[in-house]
């Protein structure tokens, strides 16, 4: 799988941009804010419909422009594969599959599959835990076609019963409505819960291996939530979950809140035996972030048959040449695209400077 074009119009400080790429490592260079990180997250919004940097759709179109527009010309298996994505003002963004348009972003993903390693991976280590709720999330995403969809009833239904939770004037109705509700959470829930238990149980195994090629530290992730420790199927799950939701219904009345569910799930990371958020360095951190990112970039690529595209966004400068050298020779004969402030620190097969929002082929 490989960026074969990239057309990009009005797309932050990229305007009217046409670029082919190489299949293998793609070297993006330049003076800091020109525009590297912001062609990666073009690719990025092609793959999985959202902005790794959590950007707004107004904040990505062009400052004197009203609107932005995306289209990527990918290989899939030898089969040429478009997508396209843009957004006018006060509109909605619409998303394109050769041509067809997709209702929803959960049909866009799994199509293209890409990996994004960038500085803000660090807050999965030291961040809250939506930081890592969001980073699991996009991970099982890309091999679970299904779970996004999952996620999204899931917040819909959650954002419903919390609104009858806060309503002062509660009522018989309400009541009726809370029945119904738990029963949809409980199975949303169970199923996000199940994925995301087998996902961190999968990494976890991976992530032990990379640690101990690249440095001597210990680690080890636990996936933690306040629904069910033990319960191995969704059905298991769903009754308890359900049976929480109810026997919690007045805790919840009163407070205004849902306060069982995966909404509240974390995964508890530690370092030689230690919660990394508080015994780990920043060196430490940053280790562990990167080998997450490595352990998924595996998952991905075995669950797919197919490696993904690897957007490595201003991370080199941050590593030694151990570390350095590790991730191209792990991710070696997959695209990648590399950004970086001098050209001469990494080998690519082709390479583009990016100068004022231009790119230009060297």
């Amino acid at each position: 799988m490989y960026l074969k074009e990239l057309t990009i119009d009005n797309f932050k400080n990229l305007k009217h941009q046409k670029v082919t790429f190489s299949a293998g490592t793609n070297v993006i260079y330049g003076s800091n804010a020109q525009g590297k990180s912001n062609l990666l997250e073009c690719i990025r919004l092609l793959s999985i419909g959202k902005s790794f940097r959590n950007s707004k759709n107004k904040d990505m179109v062009c400052f004197d422009g009203d609107y932005y527009y995306i289209k990527g010309i990918f290989d899939v298996d030898g089969e040429e594969i478009t997508v396209e994505t843009g957004y006018k003002l006060n509109q909605n963004r619409f998303f394109k599959v050769n041509n067809n348009k997709i209702k929803n972003i959960s049909e866009l993903i799994g199509i293209i599959l890409t990996t994004i390693f960038s500085p803000d991976d660090l807050n999965i280590v030291k961040g809250s835990p939506s930081s890592r709720r969001r980073y699991i999330d996009a991970s099982i995403s890309m091999i679970k076609r299904n779970y996004l969809y999952d996620i999204i009833q899931y917040n819909k239904v959650l954002a419903n019963r919390n609104k009858i939770l806060k309503d002062v004037k509660f009522k018989k109705e309400s009541a009726r409505l809370l029945e119904i509700m738990d029963e949809q959470l409980s199975f949303f829930g169970s199923k996000i819960i199940m994925y995301r238990r087998q996902y961190i149980s999968n990494i976890n195994l991976i992530i032990k291996k990379i640690v101990q090629d690249i440095s001597s530290e210990k680690v080890d992730l636990n996936y933690w939530n306040n629904v069910s420790d033990e319960a191995d199927d969704i059905k298991a799950i769903k009754d308890l979950f359900l049976n929480k939701l109810i026997s919690n219904r007045d805790v919840d009345i009163r407070y205004g809140d849902t306060k069982y569910g995966p909404h509240r799930d974390d995964v508890k990371i530690s370092i030689n035996g230690h919660d990394s958020r508080i015994f780990a360095s920043q060196g430490q951190q940053r280790t562990i972030a990167l080998c997450l990112k490595l352990a998924e970039y595996e998952i991905i690529k075995s669950e797919n048959d197919e490696s993904p595209i690897l957007l490595l966004d201003d991370v080199m400068s941050e590593l030694d040449g151990k570390r350095r050298n590790y991730i191209l020779n792990k991710v070696m004969g997959c695209q990648t695209f590399v950004t970086h402030t001098e050209k001469e620190d990494v080998k690519g097969d082709r390479y583009f400077l990016i100068s004022n929002g231009s790119i230009i082929p060297d």
